[in-house]
């Protein structure tokens, strides 16, 4: 028996439809994300939007779901109780998603595979890479701690390995010029540190490592959604983001790039239903001869090569109402709101013996200082005035969004210069 890719895709649950998942421009003929066009078309601050109680400074941590969202992910979870083939993953919002982050980023959709989440992305690059005594990894450390323990524990199996020493909380670029080698591989940053906010300017960092013959990852989960990110400007080669930060969706659910003329440096490290395109059965009655095992042929696309097997759907429902919402404002108008909250926290914050963590010439999603017992001293007096932020031992990370506007930083201002 012979199974085409139709077959799987109704018989298996198979590859989701893009047709349902795009619509035309008018005259044009070419798909686009379907509230791409509207972008500007919502006004910020916007609170209507969001239901919960208290100040939320906090979005870098976890962003609040809007209600549009909430939308989103009940029309689903109603048509997957009312609706037979909602049983099958054969309609779902998978394309939707992935196109309207596609056009976030500047990427193809065939550019992008859907992971559970930013580490696993980055793991599976490393794998796929084959990264060991002779692939080695440039970083530095406001890359996301785990990822620093996954080079790490690499490390202890033979793989080279160089973490930049950051000068005055930023990366010399002459730094990292210097500190890649014939044996480098791959240079690993968070182009947004979750913590001190640094931001790689990361087509320079592209432009130094594809000169001396590295490949670069971005973590980019503190940066999309929230400023804008142009793949195809920068160069990168490869990037991941979870979607319950700035992209204002859902656990469960992560989006990885990777740069199409890259995918054949790779290799494929897992193999699952969602990559296989043909299957031919030899044992069953009335099937053709051939090898009891089968016959079959895989993708070679991002998603064929990352994408394993059932994914969070609900999850992935979420994403593209978030992902409207976002269009709906527009990357680059939500970078403009942020931008003078944050001008306020840098001005008012070291007057009150808060130091900055964030080079002011970096700025990117939110901002972090360091103040001596931070948490024992603000932790109690923020909880009663209902103001959510990061708060830790000897720092604070404020991190407005959409529904912010200058009197909730005030308020945080204040509630900071009396504690």
């Amino acid at each position: 028996m012979t199974v085409s890719r139709r077959q799987l895709i109704q018989g298996l649950g198979g590859l989701p439809l893009m047709a349902a998942a795009m619509t035309s421009t008018p005259g044009s003929g070419a798909p686009v994300a379907p509230s791409a066009r509207h972008a500007g078309t919502v006004s910020l601050p916007d609170k209507s939007n969001f239901a919960f109680a208290g100040t939320h400074l906090n979005a870098a941590y976890t962003h609040p779901v809007g209600i549009r969202t909430r939308d989103a992910t009940q029309e689903y979870i109603r048509s997957r109780m009312v609706e037979a083939d909602r049983n099958w993953p054969a309609r779902n919002s998978r394309d939707e998603a992935v196109a309207l982050f596609a056009r976030l980023i500047n990427a193809q959709p065939g550019e992008i595979a859907v992971v559970p989440s930013t580490l696993e992305g980055e793991n599976l690059v490393a794998a796929s890479l084959g990264l060991g005594p002779r692939a080695g990894v440039v970083t530095d450390p406001f890359h996301y701690d785990a990822s620093l323990v996954m080079y790490g524990e690499l490390h202890k199996g033979g793989m080279p390995l160089t973490v930049i020493v950051p000068r005055a909380n930023q990366i010399d670029h002459s730094d990292l010029e210097a500190a890649i080698t014939q044996e480098t591989r791959l240079v690993a940053v968070s182009l947004v540190s979750s913590d001190t906010g640094y931001t790689h300017d990361l087509k320079t960092v592209c432009d130094i490592a594809h000169r001396k013959g590295a490949l670069v990852y971005a973590d980019i989960i503190q940066a999309a959604g929230a400023m804008p990110i142009d793949v195809k400007a920068s160069g990168v080669d490869f990037c991941c983001a979870g979607t319950y930060k700035w992209l204002m969706g859902e656990f469960g659910v992560a989006l990885l790039y990777v740069r199409a003329d890259r995918l054949s440096q790779l290799r494929r490290v897992q193999v699952g239903w969602r990559q296989i395109k043909a299957y031919t059965k030899h044992f069953l009655p009335f099937d053709p001869p051939g090898p009891v095992i089968g016959d079959w042929q895989l993708g070679t696309d991002t998603a064929s090569v990352f994408e394993v097997s059932t994914t969070n759907w609900s999850a992935l429902a979420t994403l593209a109402g978030s992902l409207n919402y976002i269009n709906d404002i527009g990357v680059e108008a939500i970078a403009r709101h942020r931008e003078p909250l944050l001008r306020r926290l840098q001005e008012e914050l070291p007057k009150h013996g808060f130091a900055q963590l964030t080079p002011p010439a970096f700025q990117g999603s939110y901002v972090v200082f360091s103040y001596e017992g931070a948490g024992e001293r603000f932790r109690k007096p923020l909880s009663e005035a209902g103001i959510y932020v990061t708060l830790t031992r000897n720092k604070i990370r404020v991190s407005p969004s959409v529904y912010n506007d200058m009197s909730d930083v005030e308020r945080l201002l204040e509630v900071l210069r009396r504690a």
